[in-house]
């Protein structure tokens, strides 16, 4: 294979001290490296986005009298979670139930008009209105039951009929200021929201939940104050799914995520490096290039491609994510003598950066290697998270001694890695 190296250098320093047959020798070894890529081998990785799909969404929604605000802010916000299920190309049904077991007319029977809300124009509209189940409910409410019993008989097969549907995925999402009064433990009605989709297929089932914060409620000046929805926590967190809190000033991160989370969509890719070298990352979907945008493109986080904004790969979409990743090891050329319980003490390494604005100076690496225009080397501690250390691998027989750079640090690509170490009793080449 042909490699394609930017500069490696190389010098050797001998010093003989004492003399006679028990003269101790030091070697000192200064070492210039340069990092080098093999041609051709940039790495790539590759993303399939999920595919479009069907899926059934109940919303309970809390109607008693302290509820009105919040009703309204989900409704005015509903853009945040339709848009992303419409541009998901997800085949979607919505249902809005409210969590008052006690009042005629609810029970868990589906409000408004139509009942089912699917795929249109008019979808936005006609859940502005249904969302806004009133404020004259019960105040022991009881949102898991509302739920359980709208999904069983006898309103599946009755009034609520035609909202299952064979091959469709099922979300439920909860929002109350209160927490959940319903009888029976969350363990019931987990697997009763497991079990809808057949034996096996209970990740086809998710849950969300506007509700008051772990673990003492929370409190917003315009909508008052909210009780923590612990039950309704514990439930999104055994089935899976996405939380808000009901105090947020701002819903439409939460109902972005929830859009997120329903229409089954991935923004976040972790990339097989999760240490690129940052400046050469490139992102196409469906081969187009996307831009390095917050907005409208994609950003780098924690080792991955994250499209945070208003775009996300759409269903079935390849994601390419190209870049170089850089060399972290360094293996010696010679064998050193160091302290093994603090190599940092007798193996010092610098990094000679590669042309910045930041140079103030050429360095005396840059002169010797014939390297102008780079800049003063930065010295690198021997450290775990943060620096470099020293492992010592075994092949075949024979020990190596490599300079490894760890945790959040490595040196860019064009830098010069300096390691300059001693060795006694005669150096002997690292094998």
């Amino acid at each position: 294979m042909t490699l394609n190296r930017v500069a490696i250098g190389l010098s050797l320093i001998v010093a003989a001290l004492g003399a006679g047959c028990d003269e101790t020798r030091l070697h000192k070894v200064t070492q210039h490296y340069d990092l080098f890529f093999p041609e051709g081998e940039v790495q790539k990785d590759t993303f399939i986005q999920k595919a479009a799909a069907k899926i059934d969404i109940l919303w309970v929604v809390d109607n008693s009298p302290s509820m009105a605000q919040e009703q309204n802010n989900l409704a005015n916000n509903f853009d945040s979670f339709i848009g992303i299920i419409e541009s998901s190309n997800v085949d979607y049904q919505i249902a809005v139930i409210s969590t008052d077991m006690d009042q005629a007319g609810h029970q868990g029977q589906f409000l408004g008009n139509p009942k089912i809300i699917q795929r249109g124009p008019n979808a936005k509209a006609q859940f502005q209105a249904n969302i806004r189940v009133g404020t004259t409910g019960a105040g022991n409410e009881q949102g898991l039951m509302a739920a359980w019993t709208a999904l069983t008989e006898p309103l599946i097969s009755g009034v609520n009929a035609g909202f299952l549907r064979e091959g469709a995925s099922l979300a439920v999402i909860f929002v109350s200021d209160e927490d959940d009064h319903s009888f029976n433990k969350i363990s019931f009605y987990q697997r009763f929201f497991e079990q809808q989709k057949g034996v096996g297929n209970e990740n086809r089932v998710v849950g969300g939940a506007i509700v008051g914060d772990e673990p003492d409620g929370c409190q917003n000046p315009q909508t008052g104050a909210a009780v923590v929805g612990r039950r309704y926590h514990e439930l999104v967190q055994q089935i899976g799914g996405s939380i808000g809190s009901i105090c947020a000033a701002d819903w439409s991160v939460t109902l972005n995520q929830l859009g997120l989370t329903v229409a089954g969509l991935d923004r976040r890719f972790t990339l097989s490096d999760p240490q690129p070298e940052d400046s050469t990352i490139n992102v196409k979907v469906n081969g187009t290039p996307v831009p390095r945008d917050y907005q409208n493109g994609w950003t780098f986080e924690s080792g991955s491609v994250f499209f945070a904004g208003g775009y996300v790969p759409p269903p079935s979409a390849t994601i390419e994510v190209s870049y170089l990743h850089p060399q972290k090891e360094f293996t010696l050329t010679q064998i050193p003598a160091y302290d093994a319980n603090n190599p940092g003490d007798d193996i010092h390494v610098t990094v000679y950066a590669p042309n910045s604005a930041q140079c103030t100076k050429t360095s005396d690496c840059a002169n010797e290697c014939g390297l102008a225009g780079r800049c003063d080397g930065m010295a690198i501690n021997y450290d775990y998270t943060s620096g470099w250390v020293l492992e010592t691998p075994t092949v075949g027989t024979e020990t190596r001694y490599v300079v490894a750079f760890e945790g959040n640090y490595f040196p860019l690509g064009g830098s010069v890695i300096q390691v300059v170490y001693s060795c006694s009793g005669g150096c002997k080449f690292n094998p």
